[in-house]
């Protein structure tokens, strides 16, 4: 391929990434018609058709989507390239893809990323929060440079490590005065609230309760977790969270942490990237999430093919 179509792929990975030409104008500033001038050279290029125009914006086509893992990997290659030699220059010279589960996102993520920052002053770290599952495909798919999920997966090409240790603890009405009411939740009326289906920390509380022959009526999906504190306070339900998320933010609301017996409240955080990933900005991140821990650790999983 014509190198001097270099520009143009980096121009098609932001209208593919933002999911709307307009978007990805402003994004770059550029005007719209360039942009899109610049896709069509790219398709005369290649002799395929990349994107397909819908009412809220546009989609890949089958070209597209063959095409945009090289479109990644070419983008990567001049991120690396302006992390490696961009040191003391202005700032966002290299871009640095996050993901987290929100619990993360909020409490450990903001210290963590600052630390970093003071190093690299020159990358520019964008953070999306999402579910474990959801935020792994998206490193799968070279979406993001790394997540930070509730839950070992273990998939092949991917690295993984432990980075957090946490506890999980049952969020409840101040009505519920301790375990031994959470084994009643039928006769009390409480649901079991959660952000989202499919929660990790949920899922670890049903499995709790399952063992005490407790089955609760309802789950309740919520959409925030801001929400399910809200409905946890008004007595609707309990819920399971994270103690450093939940901790600081229950002060002064009706409600009460009930902690879990030891062999089911232990929390782990993992992050997740591509295993074949050579970047140094990648692995730099990856080196700083690991070393600020202290104590007992452990060694860090990595899962190839086969």
């Amino acid at each position: 391929m014509d190198a001097h179509l270099l520009p143009d792929v980096l121009v098609f990975l932001n209208v593919a990434r933002c999911g709307s030409i307009t978007k990805a104008a402003n994004r770059l500033n550029m005007v719209q018609s360039n942009v899109t001038a610049r896709i069509k050279k790219l398709e005369d290029a290649l002799g395929v058709t990349l994107l397909r125009r819908h009412a809220r914006g546009v989609k890949l086509s089958s070209g597209g989507e063959a095409v945009l893992p090289m479109a990644i990997r070419l983008d990567a290659v001049l991120n690396d390239l302006g992390y490696a030699f961009g040191r003391g220059k202005p700032a966002k010279e290299a871009s640095l893809r996050v993901g987290a589960i929100e619990t993360v996102a909020a409490v450990q993520l903001p210290g963590l990323i600052s630390r970093f920052l003071e190093k690299s002053p020159h990358v520019d770290v964008s953070v999306q929060v999402g579910s474990s599952a959801n935020l792994v495909d998206q490193v799968k798919r070279g979406e993001l440079d790394a997540a930070f999920v509730s839950r070992s997966f273990a998939l092949p090409g991917l690295r993984e490590e432990h980075v957090f240790l946490d506890k999980l603890v049952v969020l409840a009405p101040d009505k519920v005065k301790g375990r031994n009411d959470l084994f009643a939740l039928n006769r009390i009326g409480l649901k079991v609230l959660v952000q989202r289906l499919g929660c990790s920390y949920t899922e670890r509380l049903l499995a709790f309760l399952e063992t005490k022959k407790v089955r609760p009526e309802r789950i309740m999906e919520m959409g925030s977790l801001e929400g399910v504190l809200g409905f946890v306070e008004a007595g609707v339900g309990i819920a399971a969270m994270p103690e450093s998320f939940i901790g600081p933010i229950s002060k002064g609301r009706k409600v009460v942490m009930i902690r879990l017996p030891r062999e089911v409240d232990t929390l782990r955080t993992y992050v997740v990237s591509q295993q074949h990933s050579a970047s140094p900005l990648v692995n730099d991140f990856l080196d700083h999430c690991i070393r600020p821990r202290s104590g007992p650790t452990e060694q860090p999983r990595c899962f190839s093919p086969g």
